[in-house]
């Protein structure tokens, strides 16, 4: 068969493809490529007409209200049929490569000694030059767990400690369908999945031992993954535990685990295994103990909340509240740290693109307790731990200042002294003081005796923009422009002043290293910025740049500069961003100045904004810098003014 499918058709088919009998609705495709129902449901009509001819094979139907599903006629034939597309079609071959080198990667660490490449790339059904390619891909994925890929006269293997392997093994294997990953089981492990399940639960509900529902499940993973390696004679040994710590309870969970699984497997468990279980479940439980906590993380985290407050305009140093969360949330992420156990964060990407601010001190933290304590801090630890410090914000309302707001209007007193108190009410945590005067009275004004300025009518400030204009008795959508004048910022332009139209770009860049390189070079040299590449980079290596919605976020891991700006580039075409085949097509390079409150404010508040759709799809359109701060403006003043 001729296959005459867009790229976007290809798409739907493959994913209808991946999970067999199961229903998809028009909204799910609608929202994942960002259109119409409608042009979904023709996507859906040419697929079914350019498979009628496979009809012996498999059905593609749609049923209301279920959705749109394929169902499997002769498997045999419908594996060769797929095999064959995938072959000769490069839209197919980019969308098969994830799982090629899933494939390639449990066939590598299933070896116990070097294999040819001839076998590998018959065992993934592709030529010796897209092997040649996967393994550069591979060769990026293995290095991030300390694994290296290792190749000599014509053969192959993969180096490195049992641990890192599984751990390995356990991350690309992560798809949730819904708990438990699709790719990590099959029909036949379902039945050894739901043994583990049971063992686990009883274990832990005889030694009535806390743990959540999702590290209840990243256990079960692991064990899983334990089992087959063990089966297959691949075993922990003691350099795969670095780590002291006392595990007595765990020990006993880990023990009578393994010896189920003994009688059920007929295996043989290792002590060293045992031992690894214990730290693991110990690293994954829920038990919080002060007495354990020791007087070097006391100082250490009391040392690395004053170096956050010497370049952020935030002092964590008295939040008594934050340092013991800290403090407990920190004894098991170093263990898991030095042992590379793997923790699962589903909030990551909300958590970057809601509190920037927070993630920004929470990375930085990250790097900090990464040098004292000789480990490496993975992006969802940071992201846990920026939880903590944007409650820490919020409840304390370390971004507040102590405005001082004048207030100009005409009304007697009796009608703004409701207004009075109804600002203090909503605002008390942010304004020291509010001071009316009458538009007679502007002359006189001594304007650097207040920080804000607000007027019930319009007058000379307002048209000056001075002042912002605000009702008596302010609505919502007011009170929202309220909230952002004095949490942060004056006006619109006071955000804009961020961009420098000098780094602002479109491209038809493809390779992430001559995107950065741009934004880099230039900002190096407008403000004289020393190793800001490096920065960069030593950044990336606490979290990805890659914030989601095709936005990536380049910032230095230490504050350099002595002005803030952002510098962005616009791809005209998207382009791969990380090993993870993540794409992009907006670029922002965000340098801050050391204490600039203002500047983080106006960050913190225009971030969220960037992951909008449509307003990134209207940033996409523009050409030039003019056009560009134009629709920024536009859509700004809709949440401000």
């Amino acid at each position: 068969m001729k296959r005459m499918l867009t790229k976007r058709q290809s798409s739907i088919f493959l994913e209808l493809c991946e999970k067999v009998g199961e229903y998809y609705k028009a909204n799910y495709f609608s929202d994942k490529f960002n259109i119409s129902l409608r042009t979904i449901q023709n996507d859906i009509k040419a697929i079914k007409e350019d498979t009628a001819s496979l009809s012996d094979i498999f059905i593609i139907d749609s049923k209301v209200p279920f959705g749109t599903r394929i169902r499997i006629l002769d498997n045999e034939r419908f594996s060769q049929y797929l095999s064959n597309l995938k072959l000769q079609s490069d839209e197919f071959n980019i969308n098969y490569r994830d799982d090629r080198i899933y494939k390639l990667l449990n066939f590598l660490l299933s070896q116990r000694k070097s294999i040819s490449l001839t076998k590998c790339a018959d065992y993934i059904y592709v030529s010796k030059s897209t092997l040649t390619s996967d393994l550069k891909e591979l060769e990026k994925i293995l290095s991030k767990f300390s694994l290296r890929l290792i190749q000599t006269k014509g053969y192959i293997w993969i180096d490195g400690l049992e641990r890192d392997k599984r751990i390995c093994l356990m991350d690309i294997s992560y798809a949730y369908h819904p708990m438990i990953p699709s790719k990590l089981i099959t029909d036949t492990e379902a039945v050894h999945v739901e043994f583990i399940r049971k063992t686990l639960m009883k274990e832990l509900l005889e030694k009535q031992y806390p743990i959540s529902d999702v590290e209840f499940q990243n256990i079960i993973i692991w064990l899983n993954i334990s089992i087959k390696r063990i089966t297959n004679f691949f075993y922990l040994n003691d350099e795969d535990i670095d780590g002291e710590g006392s595990y007595d309870t765990e020990i006993k969970i880990a023990g009578n685990i393994f010896e189920r699984i003994e009688t059920k497997y007929l295996i043989r468990v290792p002590q060293t295994e045992i031992n690894f279980l214990a730290m693991y479940i110990n690293n994954h439980s829920n038990f919080s103990n002060t007495d354990y906590i020791s007087e070097d993380l006391n100082t250490f985290i009391l040392h690395a909340l004053q170096r956050i407050h010497e370049s952020y305009p935030t002092d964590f140093t008295h939040d008594v509240n934050l340092r013991i969360s800290l403090a407990l949330h920190c004894v098991p992420l170093i263990s898991r740290a030095r042992n590379n156990v793997q923790i699962k964060n589903e909030m990551l990407d909300y958590i970057k693109q809601s509190f920037p601010y927070a993630f920004d001190i929470a990375t930085y933290f990250s790097y900090l307790l990464s040098e004292r304590y000789k480990c490496k801090i993975k992006e969802s630890e940071t992201a846990f731990l920026a939880i903590y410090f944007n409650k820490s914000i919020n409840e304390y309302s370390v971004l507040k200042g102590n405005k001082r707001v004048c207030i100009i209007t005409n009304l007697k007193r009796s009608e703004y002294f409701l207004l009075e108190q109804f600002l203090y009410d909503k605002f008390q945590k942010y304004i020291v003081s509010i001071t009316f005067v009458s538009s007679n009275e502007l002359d006189d004004l001594d304007l650097d005796e207040y920080d804000l300025f607000f007027s019930t009518e319009d007058n000379r400030a307002t048209e000056s923009g001075l002042a912002t204009k605000i009702a008596f008795f302010p609505d919502s959508n007011e009170l929202e422009k309220i909230k952002v004048r004095i949490e942060g910022f004056k006006n619109v332009e006071d955000i804009m002043k961020l961009f420098d139209p000098k780094l602002f770009f479109v491209k038809d860049f493809t390779e992430k290293e001559e995107i950065q390189k741009c934004l880099v070079d230039v900002a190096s040299d407008l403000y004289k910025l020393q190793n800001l590449a490096e920065e960069i980079e030593l950044r990336e290596e606490f979290g990805s740049t890659y914030f989601g919605n095709g936005i990536a976020i380049l910032h230095p891991m230490h504050l350099l500069t002595d002005a803030s700006f952002i510098g962005e580039i616009i791809l005209k075409k998207p382009a791969i961003w990380d090993s993870e085949g993540n794409h992009v097509n907006l670029i922002f390079l965000v340098c801050i100045q050391k204490n600039n409150l203002e500047a983080f404010r106006a960050w913190d508040y225009l971030s969220p904004l960037l992951f909008n759709n449509q307003f990134k799809q209207e940033i996409l359109s523009v050409e030039d810098y003019g056009d560009f701060k134009r629709i920024c403006e536009e859509n700004l003043k809709s949440h401000i003014l």
